[in-house]
C-alpha cells in the first residue's frame, strides 16, 4: 500500500493533467494551485522517505551494536569458561599427586598405626598391655602404661575401690606383685599405680595431649573378662565430649571398667572407661538401671594433678565410708520405728523397698544395737515381756540415745578433708546423711519420752 502523501500527488498530477488542455483564466488558476499543491505533497513525499530512510539506518545501527556487544559477551565468557578448565585440570593434578603422596607414606604392613586396616584389638603388642584385676569385693580391667619414666597400672577408681586384697596379672598371665604408691587424679575416677616389677613388660602409650576428638573420630574401647581374662573389645564413635570426658554408647563399654578407649587410628590411649552407676553417690543402694546411661571415658591425654598415697589407705577408705553409712541407714531405720505391746513397727519403710526390718538385719552381725533392737521386737511379738507400753517406748528411748552417741562418736573421727581426691565426695555427702539421720533418731527419742 503506497503512503497517503504519495497517493496525493499521484491524484493531483492527474487532476493537473485533465486540466492542462483547459485554457479558461479559471482553469489556468486551478492549474497552478495543483502545481502548488504537487509541489507541497512532492516535498512532503521526500521528507517522509528521508525520516524512514533514517529510521532505517538507526535500527540497522541498533541491531549492529546490540549484535556486537552479544559477541563480545560470548567471546568472554568463552575465556572464563576455557579458564575455569584449565584451573579445575591444575586442581585434579594437584589432589591426585597429593593423594599419591598420602598413599606412599602409609605404612604397607597392616599391624602398623595408621594403616587402614589397623586393629588395635589384633594387636597382641596392645592387647598384652591389658590387666585383670581381681579383687575380694569387685573386679575389672586395668591397662601398663610406660611413661614419665616409670611403669603404670591405669585403672578406674572404683575398681580397685573398697576391695582388702587385690590380684593384678596381664592377658598372658603375667602375675605384678611389687608396687609403688597409687596416684589418684584430682576431680576424676581414675587412678593409676606403679608397678615395680613390669620392667620390660608389654605397655601402652597415651595420645598426645592436642590430640582432637571429634563426632567421627572411631575410638576403640578394650576390656578383659574377669574370670577367662579374654580381651573384649567394641569399636564406634564419641556421642558427647568435652576437656575432661568422652561418651560413648553405653553397649560399647559396659564391662569394660577400667580398660583404656584407644584412638582407633593410632592405637593410643585418649582415655580410661568408667561405670556411670559407680559414680553416683547415694546412701540406698537400690537397683538402678544405669544400661541406658552413656559410659563415661576420663581422658587421660591431659595435665592430670595427682595425689599420691599408699594403695592400702585408698583401699581403706572406701570400706570406711561403707561402715559409716551402714551406721548411717541402721539409725535411719531406727527413727522410724513406733513401738507398741506387740512389737517396735520394724516393717515401716526406711526408703524405697527397705524397711526397718530389712536394714536391721543386715546389720545384726556387726552393729550391737541392731541386734538388740531385733530381740526386743521378737520378744514383744511373742509377747514373751509383761511389761507397759510406757516402760516399752522408756526401754527403745535408751537403745536409741545410746545409737545417738555411738554415732556422734565417730562422726567426731570421720573428716572428708582427709580422705584422697576420688573418695572425698563420698565421705561429704556421708557425713551429710550422718547428720541427718542424728537429727532424725533425736526427733524419735524425744517423741518417746
Amino acid at each position: 500500500m503506497k503512503p497517503p502523501v504519495v497517493r496525493n500527488l499521484v491524484l493531483l498530477s492527474i487532476a493537473l493533467l485533465s486540466l492542462s488542455a483547459c485554457t479558461s483564466r479559471k482553469n489556468q488558476a486551478r492549474i497552478k494551485e495543483l502545481e502548488a499543491q504537487i509541489e507541497a505533497s512532492a516535498e512532503e513525499a521526500a521528507a517522509t522517505e528521508m525520516a524512514r530512510e533514517k529510521d532505517q539506518a538507526e535500527k540497522s545501527e541498533a541491531a549492529y551494536k546490540a549484535q556486537s556487544e552479544a559477541s563480545q559477551q560470548i567471546q568472554q565468557l568463552t575465556q572464563e569458561r576455557d579458564q575455569a578448565a584449565r584451573e579445575l585440570a591444575v586442581l585434579k593434578l594437584q589432589a591426585s599427586r597429593a593423594e599419591a603422596a598420602r598413599l606412599a607414606k602409609l605404612p604397607k604392613d597392616a599391624s602398623t598405626p595408621g594403616h587402614p586396616e589397623f586393629d588395635p584389638a589384633k594387636e597382641a603388642k596392645i592387647t598384652t598391655a591389658l590387666a585383670t584385676i581381681v579383687g575380694d569385693k569387685s573386679t575389672g580391667t586395668g591397662f601398663v602404661v610406660a611413661t614419665e619414666g616409670k611403669v603404670f597400672l591405669y585403672t578406674a577408681a572404683h575398681v580397685i575401690a573398697g576391695n582388702g586384697r587385690l590380684s593384678i596379672s596381664n592377658s598372658v598371665g603375667l602375675k605384678f606383685t611389687k608396687f609403688g604408691n597409687l596416684e589418684v587424679a584430682e576431680g576424676a575416677n581414675f587412678v593409676r599405680l606403679e608397678l615395680l616389677d613390669a620392667a620390660g613388660a608389654p605397655a601402652l602409650q597415651l595420645a598426645d595431649a592436642d590430640t582432637k576428638v571429634t563426632a567421627e573420630t572411631n575410638v576403640t574401647g578394650l576390656g578383659t573378662d574377669g574370670n577367662s581374662g579374654t580381651v573384649t573389645s567394641e569399636r564406634g564413635n564419641p556421642s558427647g565430649q568435652s576437656d575432661e570426658s568422652i561418651s560413648v554408647d553405653s553397649l560399647s563399654l559396659m564391662g569394660k571398667s577400667g580398660g583404656p578407649l584407644l584412638e582407633s587410628a593410632t592405637g593410643k590411649v585418649l582415655a580410661v572407661i568408667t561405670n556411670p552407676a559407680a559414680e553416683q553417690r547415694v546412701l540406698w543402694a537400690d537397683p538402678t538401671t544405669t544400661g541406658q546411661i552413656p559410659y563415661r571415658a576420663c581422658r587421660v591425654n591431659r595435665k592430670v594433678q595427682w595425689k599420691s598415697v599408699p594403695i592400702g589407705t585408698f583401699l581403706a577408705e572406701a570400706r570406711k565410708i561403707a561402715e559409716f553409712n551402714r551406721m548411717t541407714r541402721v539409725a535411719q531405720a531406727l527413727a522410724v520405728l513406733t513401738p507398741s505391746a506387740t512389737g517396735l513397727g520394724v516393717s515401716s519403710t526406711v526408703s524405697g523397698s527397705h524397711t526397718a526390718l530389712s536394714v536391721l538385719t543386715a546389720a545384726a552381725k556387726d552393729i550391737p544395737i541392731a541386734t538388740e533392737v531385733l530381740a526386743m521386737n521378737t520378744q514383744l511379738s511373742a509377747k514373751r515381756v509383761r511389761t507397759s507400753e510406757v516402760d516399752i517406748k522408756k526401754r527403745l528411748a535408751n537403745l536409741l540415745s545410746s545409737a545417738v552417741t555411738q554415732m556422734q562418736r565417730g562422726a567426731a573421727d570421720f573428716e572428708p578433708s582427709k580422705f584422697t581426691p576420688y573418695h572425698r565426695p563420698f565421705a561429704e555427702d556421708a557425713l551429710k546423711w550422718r547428720k541427718d539421720a542424728e537429727q532424725r533418731l533425736q526427733g524419735s527419742v524425744t517423741s518417746d519420752e
